[in-house]
């Protein structure tokens, strides 16, 4: 009994150590809370959920822009998504689903924080199968990156590729069984390591 109870605490304790903004430096992805913890949700048809385009961990104190694709994938789908800035912006990004690019420059230098937040999606969920929506977060179309990565305007007005928190993979989930996974190598042996 001891060592069930003394497992069931682990597990519970090394699933708070993941759900955490990502610890890498200069990443982007979409969230659905504004700390850029939680990556899966549920919705009713007709719902408004909002949603995140975060950059994480900022080398950088303050920046003058961002570009990125947020890009869906869903079965029989309707949903209407919009966006606004936290200041006032200038974006040219085409957004036509289920692709929705920003490049997006902001009329004054945006401070920067743990979880920056860029973008608020409101998802107009308009899916009355049910069936989820899988989020993807990565390049602009058409990009400034040579590397196919998302990037930030720096105060000076020069470019900086970034990463994104999945690497390309599943970024956030409506209505799933929450299939995202961080872009962090951890073995057993690391996380046991957590509990010595």
């Amino acid at each position: 009994m001891k060592k069930s109870v003394m497992l069931l605490a682990a597990m519970l304790i090394a699933t708070s150590a993941f759900a955490v903004v990502d610890p890498d430096t200069d990443m982007i992805g979409l969230y659905f809370d504004t700390t850029a913890d939680v990556v899966c949700t549920t919705a009713a048809p007709l719902a408004h959920v909002p949603a995140y385009v975060i950059y994480t961990n900022p080398s950088l104190t303050s920046i003058r822009g961002f570009e990125c694709k947020v890009s869906y994938v869903a079965g029989d789908n309707n949903t209407s998504i919009s966006a606004s800035f936290p200041t006032a912006t200038t974006d040219v990004g085409n957004k036509t689903a289920p692709n929705f690019n920003f490049i997006a420059g902001f009329a004054n230098p945006l401070p920067t924080s743990e979880a920056t937040v860029l973008a608020t999606l409101d998802i107009f969920y308009l899916n009355f199968s049910g069936s989820p929506m899988d989020f993807y977060v990565g390049a602009a179309v058409p990009s400034s990156s040579e590397l196919g990565l998302p990037m930030v305007l720096r105060s000076d007005f020069s470019e900086m590729n970034i990463g994104t928190s999945t690497e390309g993979a599943l970024a956030a989930q409506l209505n799933g069984a929450c299939g995202v996974v961080d872009n962090e190598d951890a073995s057993f042996g690391a996380v046991k390591a957590l509990f010595r």
